[in-house]
């Protein structure tokens, strides 16, 4: 069974008539007639009755008949969200960091939304080393990573870059940074890259790493922050709306301060329509 079989049914039972189905197919009427009959095979029951003059759908014919209408225009829907050139629509899964996810995408995905109504868009927030193990298994369309990542089957686009800054309670002021070097190193999940730029500072100056300790989410690693239970390492874009009078940035020093965030997709994933679309409206340039 295949599209083109369920095309020639669906002629055939408007038509009902092989022979006008067979000309409005641009088919022989010999080729109509033994594709019927091997979808007939296939589905080991009748699904038109014939006469001389007229075809009509048995029971099965015109329950078949529901089913193939369905199948054809999922088909449809399918060609389509996959030409580059058309409307986009269909299902689009996209990957980013915390970082990128909060301060970054809101915009990009109100307006996306706006504009494509028709695309089934969604996030999945994840640290950089679960986004590209989920490209890898085609698990996203795409994904905001700390890069570079440097993967031989993913295709990677500079986005923007992250200035990196070490985050502590205002209470700390004036700060001296050996006086943190005992306090935890605050995280909201594991495998963070913007800790692992201050830890490599510290090794690279003789200092031992920091304690990490993770505490489930951003806002709550700024609370316990705030509070002076710790420090922790973000992006200036996630905190700079946050500071007020209950946080300290020190900015890192170079080459340890700029993290570039890159959008990643898999080498051999199919750009439909969607994803052009949404990389257009996020400012990735594609060579």
């Amino acid at each position: 069974m295949d599209i083109k079989s369920l095309e020639i049914f669906k002629a055939v039972a408007i038509e009902q008539n092989i022979t006008k189905a067979a000309e409005k197919l641009n088919y022989v009427q010999s080729n109509v007639t033994s594709r019927i009959q091997r979808l007939e095979k296939e589905l080991g029951v009748p699904l038109l009755y014939r006469s001389h003059k007229k075809i009509s759908l048995t029971p099965a014919g015109r329950e078949f008949l529901r089913y193939a209408n369905k199948l054809l225009n999922d088909f449809e829907e399918a060609v389509e969200a996959v030409n580059p050139s058309s409307t986009p629509r269909g299902s689009l899964r996209i990957g980013a960091m915390e970082s990128t996810a909060s301060t970054h995408l809101p915009l990009i995905f109100a307006r996306y939304h706006e504009r494509f109504p028709q695309v089934e868009l969604s996030m999945y927030m994840a640290p950089t080393v679960d986004q590209i193990e989920d490209i890898l298994k085609y698990k996203v369309d795409g994904a905001f990573v700390d890069g570079p990542v440097r993967h031989p089957e993913i295709v990677e686009y500079l986005v923007l870059e992250e200035s990196l800054a070490l985050i502590t309670s205002h209470s700390t002021k004036p700060f001296v940074w050996t006086s943190i070097l005992d306090k935890p190193l605050l995280s909201s999940f594991e495998h963070c890259i913007y800790l692992g730029r201050w830890q490599r500072w510290l090794e690279d100056n003789g200092h031992a790493p920091m304690k990490v300790m993770e505490y489930g989410t951003l806002e709550g690693v700024l609370k316990c922050v705030e509070y002076g239970l710790g420090v922790t390492v973000l992006p200036m874009s996630m905190i700079e709306s946050r500071m007020e009078d209950r946080l300290n940035a020190y900015p890192l020093e170079d080459p340890y301060r700029v993290v570039p965030t890159m959008f990643i997709k898999r080498r051999d994933t199919y750009i439909t329509s969607a994803l052009s679309r949404f990389m257009e409206a996020a400012g990735i340039v594609t060579f």
